[in-house]
């Protein structure tokens, strides 16, 4: 009877380990990521229609519900060493191209590899640590958890979200974020 029970335990964990295998979405060219914005005191939505996306260069049309767009650019420069998030404003018709500094939405490489080797990294002056996700902030879309990097800093007042794909580390979520702008992706489509 105990060893019946004990395979039945097993089963079901199994059962439930299969059932909680995490999405990793695709993130190519015409994919449109919406995103949640807050940023003093406002909350509105922004969607990024991936124009191209890759190693050397990536960019990115935005649109706001106002009837306001552009581009966002990050150069091969800022995709390989960018410690700073671009929290500003996106400028309505133009092709911006961020600073060598920072990216938009997009890990840099050598952001990533902190990541990946250190479980640690600085972004934007702050120092975070990778961490398990806490089980009240799994991150999800369409109610299913999805493949991610989590980290936060030492007292947990800043945390951040990354999809967990080196080729395409999009940011997901970030909150608390000094920069007074959090950021949400509500969908992939």
């Amino acid at each position: 009877m105990k060893v019946r029970f004990g395979l039945v335990l097993l089963l079901l964990q199994a059962t439930v380990a299969f059932c909680q295998e995490k999405f990793l979405p695709e993130i190519k060219k015409g994919i449109t990521l919406t995103y949640q914005v807050s940023a003093q005191g406002q909350l509105f939505p922004v969607l990024m229609k991936i124009d191209s996306i890759g190693p050397e260069y990536s960019r990115f049309n935005w649109s706001m519900s106002d009837g306001t767009s552009g581009y966002v650019i990050n150069t091969k420069p800022s995709l390989e060493n960018a410690i700073r998030g671009y929290w500003g404003n996106l400028n309505n018709g133009e092709d911006q191209t961020m600073p060598q500094d920072q990216t938009i939405i997009v890990a840099s490489k050598a952001l990533w590899n902190a990541i990946q080797k250190d479980k640690k990294f600085t972004l934007d002056d702050q120092q975070f640590i990778v961490k398990d996700q806490p089980a009240d902030a799994i991150f999800k879309l369409n109610s299913k958890p999805v493949n991610v990097v989590y980290a936060e800093t030492a007292n947990a007042g800043v945390r951040v979200w990354f999809l967990n794909n080196q080729a395409a580390p999009i940011m997901l979520k970030i909150e608390g974020n000094p920069a007074g702008v959090d950021i949400f992706l509500q969908s992939i489509d």
